[in-house]
């Protein structure tokens, strides 16, 4: 009978001890965007710009550092600190630069 009073004793406490009331933030576990970096494949030799884009590329607005070379070539590299504008016509991970960024100035 002692026994049974122990195990009882024990299944309560655990039960007890269990029901925390901790509140879970389920927002930040949920939301997809939360798990994005849009910065990957911007550095490096990577030739990504992380701007946004339409469908069959209408519009590809990204930030552009001006800097020329082959680190450049899509209008951005995470390693420059100085933004010359944003531009609207971009190639993605070519390795070329081509198509004449028209570009935005934000003077």
């Amino acid at each position: 009978m002692k026994k049974v009073n122990v195990i009882i004793t024990l299944a309560v406490l655990l039960i007890i001890s269990s029901c925390n009331n901790k509140e879970v933030n389920t927002e930040l576990v949920t939301e997809p965007a939360n798990f994005v970096d849009p910065f990957i494949g911007t550095a490096y030799h990577g030739h990504v710009f992380p701007g946004a884009t339409l469908p069959f590329g209408m519009v590809q607005l990204s930030p552009d550092n001006g800097t020329n070379g082959w680190d450049w070539c899509s209008g951005y590299h995470y390693s420059d600190s100085l933004i010359a504008g944003f531009g609207h016509t971009h190639l993605s991970g070519t390795g070329i630069g081509d198509l004449a960024d028209i570009v935005s100035c934000l003077q």
